[in-house]
């Protein structure tokens, strides 16, 4: 039996580039970085523009964990990359690892800081802040390692997830059309004009 791998699940096409998931998560972690992004994807036009909010992938193997000297860095059974900050001497070495800049160095406690997919809410029953919180329903949780829907990928076309630590992350992307509000503007000759 395989261990249990708790991930981040994130539906592109519900995505409302809102970014209530970063805002909260700031919020409940009292950061002034942000410890979860709101990503945007475009081609040439705003039609093929896509978002989707991306924080710590918590990795199968985790660079970020291997580098720390000072074994502030673990992976729990569950699948949570866990960072203790407290023996951090703010070296950095976790940072410079990481493919996918999820960790950062906290400019007021200069100590190396990142999403721990919120570990005690999770202990407590409730959902992570960023799911919570996430008015487009985009953002959800569950254990990789169970099945789960064959259109979360680990990947999108358009983004490329490095592969090296087996980042736990699924995305869903299935259609390049998504439903776009338009904004109309009056032209000089009072002609509608699409923005």
């Amino acid at each position: 039996m395989r261990m249990k791998q708790l991930a981040f699940f994130i539906d592109v096409e519900k995505c409302i580039f809102c970014h209530s998931c970063s805002y909260a998560c700031s919020n409940e972690n009292q950061t002034t970085h942000k410890r979860r992004k709101v990503l945007t994807i475009s081609n040439d036009s705003f039609i093929d523009e896509i978002h989707f909010s991306m924080s710590c992938n918590h990795c199968e193997t985790p660079a970020c964990m291997t580098v720390c000297s000072r074994n502030c860095i673990r992976k729990l059974r569950n699948g949570i990359v866990l960072l203790e900050a407290q023996d951090c001497n703010g070296c950095g070495k976790c940072v410079s690892v990481c493919p996918f800049q999820a960790i950062t160095v906290d400019p007021t406690s200069k100590k190396a800081d990142k999403c721990d997919m919120c570990y005690s809410r999770l202990q407590q029953g409730e959902q992570p802040v960023c799911v919570d919180s996430c008015i487009g329903d985009a953002i959800k949780i569950g254990n990789i390692n169970e099945e789960y829907p064959n259109e979360y990928q680990t990947s999108l076309a358009q983004y490329s997830m490095k592969t090296i630590t087996n980042p736990s992350t699924r995305l869903k992307y299935e259609s390049s059309e998504k439903t776009r509000v338009w904004a109309a503007e009056r032209g000089e000759n009072n002609e509608s004009t699409n923005l």
